[in-house]
């Protein structure tokens, strides 16, 4: 059972978290929308095409499991649903991915052009990093760690390496051991942030904190790469099989379906197994896991 929320007099359970923290993290977002330049368009375009908010979800979750006051989240789980946004404006883009469907909803550059993409995009960055740094409910040494722990993670060493490497390797043959790497800064790295903030916020990160953000975050990469060539572009809201047609080297590309499929159902079972350590068997966080592996299915 999750915590009672103080500032917002909610308990969260198994049957209302989701609906819920998506109302929440939708509200932070409209609560930034900007209506003063041209820019501002594009930008709330991209904001306003909601995804499933996986990451700001599990924010708000892990603060709920370790009984932090969720106003001492908001800004931060809205930091990261923007940068997360950034990312896909810029990795939607002719010259990195090329997709013209987001969301199901034509990609930015499509709807507008490459120029406001890329400028919306930077826009994004530098938002999540101010909606942290004016936070009223975060002391100052507070906002210096997290805001330098999600310059690591995009960073040059840290998602922006990773999507350097996806590129790469569309043009060499990566070793398994290499595309989970890649995995994990492209993508886990930002998961992974989602999660450990909260921790670091009421310093009770560990090491099976750590490694339960690490299942969470590759598996969901490998999950995405799995749906790409097993679903068709109506479900999954973007172009079907982008990858095969791109030459991405993707673990369900290289090694197939099968051992994609064991190597997922081994991330659950030790994710699993960290929530018990954590005691959050009962906690709606496991069954938020739950069903991000379940998508597979």
């Amino acid at each position: 059972m999750g915590q009672l929320n103080h500032s917002t007099k909610v308990i969260l359970n198994n049957q209302n978290f989701e609906s819920i923290l998506f109302e929440r993290i939708n509200k932070n977002i409209r609560n930034i929308s900007l209506k003063k330049d041209l820019i501002d368009e594009p930008i709330n375009y991209s904001l306003s095409n909601p995804g499933k908010r996986v990451r700001p979800i599990l924010a708000y979750l892990t603060a709920d499991a370790v009984e932090l006051d969720l106003q001492k989240i908001d800004s931060v789980a809205t930091a990261i649903e923007v940068m997360h946004t950034y990312s896909l404006v810029h990795d939607d883009l002719p010259c990195m991915d090329n997709d013209s469907l987001r969301r199901g909803k034509p990609t930015l550059h499509i709807k507008y052009n490459e120029s406001s993409a890329v400028l919306a995009g930077d826009a994004l960055q530098s938002l999540a990093i101010l909606l942290i740094a004016e936070d009223k409910y975060l002391d100052t040494s507070e906002k210096i760690t997290l805001i330098k722990s999600l310059c690591e993670t995009v960073g040059h060493n840290g998602m922006i390496l990773g999507q350097y490497l996806d590129l790469k390797f569309e043009d060499t043959n990566p070793s398994n051991t290499e595309i989970i790497e890649m995995y994990g800064l492209k993508t886990s790295l930002l998961i992974e942030f989602s999660i450990i903030s909260p921790l670091i916020i009421c310093n009770k990160l560990n090491d099976d904190w750590k490694d339960l953000a690490r299942c969470i975050g590759i598996s969901f990469q490998l999950i995405d790469d799995l749906i790409d060539v097993t679903q068709p572009t109506e479900i999954i809201g973007k172009t079907a099989s982008k990858d095969i047609e791109s030459k991405k080297k993707t673990l369900p590309l290289t090694e197939g379906i099968g051992k994609s499929q064991k190597i997922i159902e081994e991330y659950k079972l030790k994710a699993f197994e960290k929530l018990h350590i954590l005691d959050l068997d009962s906690h709606p966080l496991k069954k938020y896991v739950d069903d991000l592996f379940r998508r597979v299915n």
